[in-house]
């Protein structure tokens, strides 16, 4: 307890030397190709991030630098040195695709780095084999130096940095109440709670976290062979309290179902997933999603149920007769050996359910409601499958 005390006095006090103008230690752009999801721990009863928030979890010794996923890990992403500086420490070999948080494998692959005015840095849970320093070696500002991976005492691929002085007391590089009096960075980055999605996307089955850390196959096209549709996002910015929903609409706009839920905790780094089972065979077409942050809406897009094989669509209206404004005549190809009818109103509401066996015409009587004409959907189910048709009356 005392020795946290005294590093936080240092803190609050006190930058080591006069240099204020260090590079940021990983590639790339705020929100963009990574985010800070942790930040030193200060907190003596309780945890607090350099800003009094929670940005942080008991005992951080850091701040991590996350990247959205392991698919932009394996395309590369670098890490760089701060600031002019010799490289007093390499670890490397570490498997690099860790997702347990295990707290005995500590920083996994790292480098350690002497700058002037007695200041270490580390960068740590570093890709396998990516290093591309040495023991001795100088290093400038902003020179790759790896690239971020996922080893060690990590769940996500990210970049855990620490800054020391004098290898003793922790240094926080970033300004603010509970932080050094300046910013240690030649472009500091803001500290955002501000809530986005990341990444989002549809897919076929329900993904576990470590699917989605992997990044599952994404589909707009859904068939017979999907029982599932599932909507995953990778968002951040979540404060308790906050809620988010997400609204399946199908082709006509009509709600098909919709998942409200609301968060215990605060969330920097969260992924969400929501599922519906795949809809009956005879509700095809260009269905819609609508994903809501605090009733606001963050995300929307379109995905397409395919017509079923063995499912024949009318391309003309010679298979049926209008009689009148609630009445028609239905004539059925002869290759069809049908079994019941159904009609849906525009809300896809059955309305009508007919056995029609052995029937080579029928007629049918639907009801309209309206003086102005109405649509219709009728589904004639056989052997084969089913035959669709709409009607205007």
């Amino acid at each position: 307890m005392k020795t946290t005390i005294i590093i936080t006095l240092i803190m609050l006090f006190a930058n080591y030397g006069d240099s204020q103008n260090f590079k940021a230690p990983i590639e790339g752009e705020y929100g963009k190709d990574f985010i800070i999801v942790n930040y030193i721990d200060w907190g003596t009863n309780q945890i607090t991030d350099f800003y009094k928030g929670t940005k942080t979890y008991a005992g951080h010794r850091g701040t991590d630098f996350t990247l959205s996923g392991f698919p932009q890990m394996d395309k590369g992403v670098f890490v760089n040195a701060i600031d002019t500086g010799v490289v007093t420490f390499v670890q490397d070999g570490e498997y690099d695709r860790n997702t347990d948080g295990n707290t005995s494998l500590g920083l996994g692959n790292y480098i350690a780095i002497r700058h002037p005015n007695k200041l270490y840095s580390y960068y740590g849970h570093l890709k396998k084999n990516s290093l591309l320093v040495k023991i001795g070696d100088k290093v400038s500002p902003g020179q790759h130096i790896a690239s971020v991976g996922s080893s060690g005492n990590s769940k996500d691929p990210h970049l855990h940095f620490e800054l020391w002085y004098d290898s003793l007391y922790l240094v926080e590089p970033f300004a603010a109440s509970c932080g050094a009096d300046n910013s240690y960075w030649e472009e500091s980055i803001p500290y955002d709670t501000v809530f986005h999605v990341w990444e989002s996307g549809l897919t076929d089955f329900i993904p576990s976290i470590n699917d989605l850390k992997n990044r599952p196959v994404a589909k707009v096209k859904f068939n017979e062979q999907d029982s599932i549709i599932t909507f995953w996002a990778l968002q951040y910015g979540i404060k308790e309290g906050d809620s988010t929903k997400i609204e399946w609409l199908t082709p006509n706009g009509s709600l098909w179902f919709e998942y409200s839920y609301t968060y215990q905790k605060d969330w920097w780094y969260y992924y969400y997933n929501s599922y519906i089972l795949a809809p009956s065979s005879d509700i095809w077409g260009k269905w819609k999603y609508n994903y809501y942050y605090n009733n606001k809406l963050v995300v929307s897009g379109d995905f397409e149920v395919e017509k079923p094989s063995g499912i024949y669509e009318a391309e003309t209206p010679s298979y049926y007769r209008i009689i009148d404004n609630e009445n028609i005549e239905v004539f059925l190809p002869q290759n069809i050996i049908a079994n019941t009818v159904k009609v849906y109103n525009i809300s896809e509401q059955e309305i009508i359910q007919k056995d029609i066996r052995s029937q080579n015409s029928f007629a049918l009587n639907i009801p309209n409601s309206k003086n102005n004409p109405e649509v219709f959907f009728v589904s004639i189910k056989h052997k084969n499958g089913y035959w669709n048709f709409k009607i205007v009356l």
